[in-house]
């Protein structure tokens, strides 16, 4: 009896320890648990804290991030924040060079942009997307046709049958059948060969492995003092292709800060027309990439101001994009382009 009694009274005390062990290792991992979660919201708050930080516009600014190619035409944008503009009109303009119009693209279709600087081609082929992006405004940059040095073509009535070097379904695809048009040329009165980064275009021109090229500032300034022959330009037959574009749910977001963007546009021409280019042309040789030694013998064309382009240019893109099966031939000249001057 007494040994029982004992032994009942050590399985009680051996039940006793265990429970207050259990006890011990629960409230250690709810501690350890505890401590965890706070230590998660800790990273979590401040993740949130450097993203909204990352995210915040500088005080009383919008911020317009543009998208763009080295060119000429990007060189009232880039004198807009030289000229400090973008401070007087409450503008934190970013401009984000690209080296390809794929990547550019990219980014923009992935919302990494609020605009970009395209073309006519371009925002049709957004459209065709479903990507609704209007033209907001026209641009200055010239595509220019040349001969290369010892083609032995003199004018533009000597290329039929010539090779010339391009990109397939792009903007210089339509500009050069605008050129033959204006000619009384059609589009297979040159034999196409499709290239389509324009630094192999230029090597095959000085290399002779073609006879034509139709290039963009820098590169066609660049070939032509080399002694590549002018033929003529976009520009010459009255074409400007080349535009500013925005979403449409960018533009009912920041309509303001976009109408201010045009305002500053405007004022950075005013400045380069009447500007001496000695005042600036570092910047441009900077922004568009002409080499160094070209220094002193760099001309800029009087710019425009910005404004929408001309109803018959932009249904002209679409019926040549239509028949290439880029984009629908309904596409009409008020889904495509947006008013910021008068909204």
């Amino acid at each position: 009896m007494k040994k029982g009694l004992q032994l009942l009274l050590t399985f009680c005390l051996i039940i006793l320890v265990l429970s207050g062990c259990q006890a011990k290792k629960t409230s250690t991992e709810t501690n350890s648990s505890s401590k965890e979660q706070q230590t998660s919201a800790n990273s979590a708050s401040q993740d949130s804290a450097a993203a909204t930080e990352s995210n915040t516009e500088p005080a009383g600014k919008t911020t317009l991030r543009i998208g763009m190619m080295s060119s000429y035409d990007v060189i009232p944008y880039v004198m807009i924040n030289e000229l400090k503009l973008a401070d007087k009109y409450n503008l934190d303009l970013q401009l984000e060079t690209f080296t390809s119009a794929k990547d550019r693209d990219a980014a923009f279709l992935a919302g990494e942009l609020d605009g970009v600087l395209t073309d006519y081609i371009g925002v049709c082929i957004y459209q065709n997307a479903d990507y609704d992006v209007r033209i907001t405004g026209i641009t200055d940059g010239d595509y220019v046709l040349v001969a290369g040095k010892d083609s032995g073509i003199t004018s533009i009535k000597d290329i039929p049958g010539k090779s010339i070097a391009i990109s397939q379904n792009t903007l210089i695809d339509y500009t050069l059948d605008q050129l033959l048009a204006k000619n009384s040329m059609d589009s297979d009165a040159v034999v196409k060969e499709i290239v389509p980064r324009i630094p192999d275009r230029v090597e095959l021109l000085r290399n002779k492995k073609i006879d034509l090229g139709l290039l963009p500032e820098p590169f066609a300034s660049i070939v032509l003092k080399e002694g590549a022959v002018y033929l003529g330009s976009a520009n010459d037959i009255g074409l400007y292709p080349a535009v500013s574009a925005f979403p449409e749910k960018v533009l009912e977001k920041k309509n303001k800060a976009i109408k201010n963007l045009y305002l500053a546009y405007n004022e950075a021409v005013a400045y380069i027309n009447k500007t001496d280019i000695s005042s600036y042309e570092d910047i441009v040789i900077k922004t568009v990439g002409y080499p160094e030694e070209m220094k002193g013998n760099i001309t800029i064309e009087p710019f425009r101001e910005s404004k929408l382009p001309p109803k018959e240019d932009v249904e002209s893109a679409v019926s040549w994009a239509s028949k290439k099966g880029l984009c629908s031939s309904d596409l009409t000249y008020e889904q495509l382009t947006y008013d910021v001057y008068s909204k």
